[in-house]
């Protein structure tokens, strides 16, 4: 089973820069470095796809959660950016949580709102695979994903503006 949720943050920085942004290696290794306090890596990137290897000290994690983690979460996230058709462009990723039964997906669209702002609509999956637990914890993790997806919204606005 899964549970489904839907977030939705916004950018101070047009459509056209968001989207440059997020086709530059730079901007991934920024995210990598700043968004957890244990800073991870970018595996690979082709322009339109970025690997990362991101780390999640237990701190940033749920409480329910934290009960059964002793160490830092490695997390291998896979983005794919699509391209700018109609002031907006699709993004997905898929997350796998090494070494544990949670993975999340899910699919964003940024859209251009007037010149200067860009609202990013996400809508994931997250899958807990403990039997009798993981829909209690499903939407735990959801709930954390959001407050992390407004970190990253923030980190990519002072990124653009230090480096576009």
């Amino acid at each position: 089973m899964s549970t489904r949720s839907e977030n939705t943050v916004t950018i101070n920085q047009p459509l056209e820069k968001v989207h440059e942004a997020l086709s530059t290696q730079g901007y991934w290794a920024h995210i990598v470095a700043t968004l957890s306090p244990e800073p991870g890596e970018v595996h690979e990137f082709s322009g339109n796809t970025a690997v990362l290897y991101e780390v999640l000290p237990t701190s940033l994690l749920p409480e329910a959660v934290q009960a059964m983690v002793s160490q830092a979460l490695k997390v291998k996230r896979t983005v794919t950016i699509g391209e700018v058709v109609d002031g907006q462009f699709p993004v997905s990723f898929t997350a796998d949580v090494k070494g544990t039964p949670v993975d999340f997906k899910g699919d964003i669209t940024y859209k251009a709102e007037g010149e200067d702002k860009t609202v990013l609509n996400y809508v994931t999956e997250v899958s807990v695979n403990i039997p009798l637990m993981g829909a209690a914890i499903e939407p735990k993790v959801a709930e954390a994903l959001g407050e992390l997806f407004s970190n990253e919204a923030q980190l990519t606005e002072q990124w653009i503006a230090a480096n576009l």
